[in-house]
């Protein structure tokens, strides 16, 4: 998932590809409080790397110089995650704002920052679960297109330039869905896919935020729905990603786990409730031309590991046509070298084949 301040670009800094911390909405890294890392080292701007394209963000220059994990899928789909329906075309929108309260550093503490990133994300993405069966399940295929508006502010300093593209990086995902299964006899559904980033969206090294993470990067999910009786199921979304290295540069995020969480008990035939939840851990830290001690050794960053968790609740209704519409509220908390904010979240899903 570091805020840099000087958008002057110093002319020796431009002749090298060595990485700005770059974020999306909450990923801003931040690995010590400002005023220690002012200390230890003169903070400077580097070029402009990422931003965000399926759970989106905004990419942001940082005093610490290594990369932000590119957007993910925080909180986006809890109720019913595993559950595809029947073949055919499924339309599926999502609108979510985030609104940062907080900056923080590697060690989880508020850096008391003027810097500001908030980000409204509309994505839509369109599945299609085939008739063709595979492992016996039905093979799937999804494309994810995300529009990002980004807001920056820094009452502290200099403001951000944002570029002023919408279109994120497009999302292509091949599935394995299985439906109607069962787990401790009860209703079981769940599905596998592995998820490709393709870096189309919008960037210009001119920016500080950009509409496109700048990297090739790959997931793969397990999403399931255990039903435990009429009223209440279980569903999770558990995905570990890989990062290539951003384009024309050697630096390379870290491997990565985020996952969503939900329990909904059915008020009425069509509404549910829900407690739902997400959560990002980073596996080991960023790397620079293949050297995972780069940023420790050469800028004193102790460590370059993202984290963050939110919860909150969440409302869920079930049209006749089968029509489902989500919403939901999540507070962060827990978070390590990122914003830490509020993120307000909907879901409509429509099934387009009759």
């Amino acid at each position: 998932m570091k805020n840099e301040i000087n958008t002057n670009v110093p002319e020796e800094n431009k002749k090298t590809d060595e990485p700005v911390k770059a974020t999306t909405d909450p990923e801003v890294k931040v690995t010590a409080p400002l005023k220690t890392k002012e200390k230890n080292y003169k903070a400077r701007t580097r070029r402009p790397l990422l931003l965000l394209a399926f759970c989106l963000s905004a990419i942001v220059k940082t005093y610490a110089q290594d990369p932000a994990l590119p957007p993910t899928n925080l909180g986006l789909a809890n109720v019913y995650d595993g559950v595809a329906g029947k073949p055919g075309f499924i339309y599926q929108g999502y609108a979510q704002y985030f609104q940062a309260h907080q900056l923080n550093d590697g060690f989880g503490r508020n850096t008391h920052s003027d810097l500001k990133v908030n980000s409204l994300l509309q994505m839509n993405q369109l599945i299609y679960l085939s008739p063709v069966r595979l492992m016996g399940g039905n093979l799937g295929f999804t494309v994810i297109v995300p529009f990002v508006q980004i807001s920056a502010s820094n009452l502290g300093g200099q403001a951000f330039i944002v570029n002023p593209g919408v279109l994120g990086d497009i999302v292509q995902g091949t599935a394995v869905q299985w439906s109607d299964k069962k787990l401790f006899g009860k209703p079981f559904s769940h599905r596998v896919e592995f998820d490709i980033n393709v870096p189309v969206g919008g960037y210009d090294s001119r920016y500080n935020i950009n509409p496109s993470s700048h990297v090739w990067a790959y997931g793969l999910y397990h999403a399931f729905t255990l039903m435990l009786s009429d009223q209440v199921s279980v569903s999770s979304r558990n995905q570990f990603n890989y990062n290539s290295h951003f384009i024309g540069q050697k630096s390379k995020a870290g491997a990565y786990y985020n996952g969503n969480y939900s329990v909904d008990y059915s008020i009425l035939k069509s509404l549910k409730i829900e407690a739902a939840a997400y959560y990002l851990t980073q596996f080991n830290q960023d790397s620079y031309n293949g050297d995972n001690h780069y940023y420790q050794d050469k800028y004193g960053i102790d460590n370059t590991k993202e984290r963050v968790f939110g919860y909150g609740p969440g409302l869920a209704y079930f049209a006749p046509n089968g029509v489902l519409l989500e919403a939901k509220v999540f507070f962060e908390t827990a978070a390590k070298n990122r914003f830490e904010g509020t993120r307000p979240t909907l879901r409509l899903a429509i099934p387009l084949s009759k």
